[in-house]
């Protein structure tokens, strides 16, 4: 039975408001018989200030992704020097490799496989995660 542990950074949560099932989508694609979701907690401080902020076009994904998180997800403590989300994730992942990482931010999956971290992410013209 493959067990898969996945970090979801904010990105991959606001699929959620696009009518993607992360639990579903996740175990199907990466070929696992079960995920277990996790996220840190400075990326549920940048959903909440997402899910703050005045704009139309943000907010509402970030109040729909809180509300998943609440539910299905759970959140992890980050290191207390950790300023950004992606810092965060990339410390916490390169001290648990045992995690893959899922991410649409081009520029934090380069970062993650470079210091040797499994990354997944989600291709829209395919409607699949896959690890990148």
């Amino acid at each position: 039975m493959k067990l898969c542990k996945l970090l979801l950074d904010t990105s991959a949560l606001l699929l959620i408001s696009e009518g993607v099932d992360l639990d579903i989508k996740l175990r199907e694609d990466l070929d696992c018989d079960r995920v277990e979701l996790y996220t840190l907690d400075v990326v549920v401080s940048e959903l909440r200030n997402l899910a703050s902020s005045k704009s139309v076009k943000k907010a509402p994904p970030a109040r729909h992704a809180l509300e998943y998180v609440s539910k299905h997800v759970t959140v992890l403590k980050a290191g207390a020097d950790e300023g950004s989300g992606d810092k965060a994730l990339i410390s916490y992942a390169s001290a648990n490799p045992d995690y893959i990482v899922v991410t649409l931010d081009k520029k934090l999956r380069k970062l993650l496989k470079l210091v040797g971290v499994k990354v997944a992410t989600w291709w829209s013209s395919r409607c699949r995660f896959s690890i990148a």
